[in-house]
């Protein structure tokens, strides 16, 4: 278990290595108060559109030093605020950034010229509607050098919290989303660790307090995961009004689980000491009740009622261990460690979401590691208990031992068992690890193979039409986004039919891998990709690259071809292809098969025209006029 837990730090230490040396290439521009005006507007009528908002009188606006947008009560306002777009920002595809994924519903209107754009997101919106459906929310920013951008936010939370706001790049963006996502990954990992662990040994000792241990971990690990924004885009997708019903819960009966292991590792010193074990028992029913009654109130109250149940909850059991330790002049560091990891982690959540300071976003992500660290102390606890109760046993058998001799081989016995037992748990425990990273490579290892399969063809070794299209498709938008020439190739092997018919099907076959191969050498780019499209025709995207480049490229490839003699087993071939070219600035309204269309026109025209030519669209319409 400590190896395991070990590996899963220098993992971490690896995540956080990782994204320092590649801090140079990311763009991240925080929005605050520090370099931002911020203005607020609030109002009983809750109807207001998006263009009565722009129409309102600058007086109607609440500067952010008057306007209390958070506190963890209900709020419904807008907010607006501009940035200046640089041209160190625009380096690729930026985003806003809203690092809260706890907001019930936001409205994001961003405007740039005459250009806006409007999306809505937030925890009780369907994932699927999200411009990105990450636990953090994203919006996509129209970009324009040294313009300004206005952001118009509506903000509808029944228990409102701070907004993070900052401006990234792409790699930014999704380096967060993974390093986020590793992170998830090592805490569920941790989890799924100490649970597997508690179960096996509930099976053998049937103790109570391994199922509060299980409880503990499931309750807060669903809790952590809720605070994170996994379980509303992963968990809670479907129904995201769930989350919001489940969460305070979760979190109380969290400290319920707490409460109920206290008492379990401290029973035999609260026997003597009514008052400890009286107000343990007492706040152990309380805290049962409020998590029922939380279910049935209104988000905001939930949150505030489980807020202050948290709070007295963990005041209550500091004060019964300061109580006790007082009395028996006995404390557990480990214990104290765990509730400490508790209440710091609670106290630093609560006060980043109500807003009451300014919290560093790392300082949140390092509260939830505390958090999910406080499962390890209170795993160490129960274990610390188990070989207590297992050394009170052993020195039991130690005393009996002196008392009589002839109990001495049934003693060593029995401590053999458990030697044997335990060596046996930590074999099992390694080897059921083993067997799984052996699993997850060889899962991964298919996924790949599945997937170059789906998009290769089986004949030529290169891409097949399903990838074209999809290739084709998102061509499309880089070309309409950063309004560049896409260009078309598409070759089709001259009077091919002949071959197969005087010469065979493999003949013919063997024409075809040796102009798929020809091809492939001549495209120098690694986004370049011969794709099978039918038959003997093959098509070339080219992305960026005007007319002039693309028939360039075209001549090249049909030279090529011209020169070379395909050998197969019964005699040498020379073949010749013909080339259609197609050159476009994607716009809005260009049709999707537009660009195709046009290169299948030239193609024909260079049949028409001779064979083994490199015709172009525009020629095409010159003929066409003549």
């Amino acid at each position: 278990m400590i190896s395991v837990l070990a590996r899963l730090f220098a993992l971490f230490l690896f995540i956080c290595w990782s994204t320092l040396s590649n801090a140079n290439e990311n763009i991240r521009v925080t929005i605050d108060s520090s370099n931002t005006v911020f203005n607020y507007f609030s109002s009983d009528n809750r109807n207001y559109s998006f263009e009565q908002i722009k129409q309102l009188d600058k007086s109607q606006w609440i500067a952010a030093d008057n306007f209390a947008a958070y506190g963890l009560v209900d709020r419904h306002y807008w907010m607006r605020f501009s940035v200046k777009l640089t041209a160190d920002m625009i380096r690729g595809p930026l985003y806003l950034e809203i690092a809260n994924p706890l907001v019930d519903k936001i409205d994001v209107h961003l405007i740039i010229g005459n250009e806006v754009r409007h999306f809505v997101a937030g925890d009780k919106i369907d994932v699927s509607k999200r411009p990105i459906a990450t636990p953090e929310l994203y919006f996509p920013l129209p970009t324009a050098n040294g313009l300004t951008l206005d952001v118009y936010l509506r903000y509808q939370d029944e228990a409102a919290s701070v907004l993070p706001l900052a401006i990234t790049n792409s790699k930014e963006s999704f380096e967060q989303v993974s390093v986020h996502g590793i992170f998830i990954g090592i805490i569920v990992g941790i989890a799924l660790l100490l649970l597997v662990t508690t179960g096996a040994f509930y099976r053998k000792e049937k103790l109570n307090i391994y199922r509060y241990f299980i409880g503990l971990v499931l309750f807060g690990t669903f809790g952590i995961l809720g605070l994170e924004g996994v379980a509303s885009t992963y968990i809670f997708n479907a129904l995201p009004w769930l989350q919001n019903l489940l969460l305070p819960p979760l979190f109380v009966l969290t400290l319920w689980c707490s409460i109920q292991i206290t008492r379990e590792l401290i029973d035999h010193q609260t026997q003597e000491y009514s008052l400890v074990h009286n107000l343990l028992t007492w706040l152990a029913r309380s805290i049962v009740i409020i998590a029922a009654i939380l279910l049935a109130l209104p988000a905001f109250v939930a949150v505030l009622a489980s807020l202050i149940a948290l709070h007295v909850g963990i005041v209550l059991v500091a004060l019964s261990l300061i109580l006790l330790g007082i009395r028996t002049k006995q404390f557990q560091p480990l214990l104290v460690a765990a509730w400490l990891a508790f209440i710091i982690s609670l106290l630093i959540k609560t006060t980043y979401f109500s807003g009451v300071l300014k919290i560093p976003t790392e300082l949140f992500n390092l509260a939830t590691f505390i958090y999910t660290f406080q499962f390890v102390l209170w795993g160490a606890v129960i274990l610390c208990r188990y070989i207590q109760i297992n050394e009170d046993a052993f020195a039991l058998k130690s005393k009996l031992l002196a008392q009589s001799q002839g109990d001495y081989e049934e003693l060593e016995e029995s401590l053999n068992e458990y030697r044997d037992e335990q060596a046996s748990m930590e074999a099992l425990f390694d080897e059921r690890t083993f067997e799984l990273n052996v699993t997850l490579r060889e899962l991964q290892e298919t996924n790949r193979q599945l997937e170059e399969q789906a998009t290769n063809d089986a004949l030529t070794g290169g891409k097949n039409r399903k990838f074209f299209d999809q290739r084709l498709q998102a061509e499309y938008r880089l070309s309409r986004r950063q309004n560049t020439p896409l260009s078309l190739l598409l070759l089709d092997a001259d009077k091919f039919k002949l071959v197969n018919d005087n010469h065979g099907h493999l003949a013919g076959d063997q024409v075809l891998v040796e102009i798929s191969k020809i091809a492939s050498r001549i495209l120098k780019r690694p986004n370049d990709y011969v794709c099978r499209y039918g038959g003997e025709e093959f098509a070339i995207l080219l992305s960026n690259t005007d007319q002039k480049g693309a028939e360039k490229v075209a001549e090249v490839i049909r030279q090529r071809i011209a020169e070379t003699i395909v050998k197969t087993e019964n005699i040498d071939l020379q073949v010749t292809v013909s080339i259609g070219v197609s050159t476009l600035f994607i716009e809005p309204e260009t049709a999707d098969s537009q660009l195709f269309e046009q290169a299948d026109q030239a193609l024909y025209f260079a049949k028409a025209s001779g064979r083994n030519l490199v015709k172009t669209f525009q020629e095409f319409e010159s003929s066409a006029k003549n």
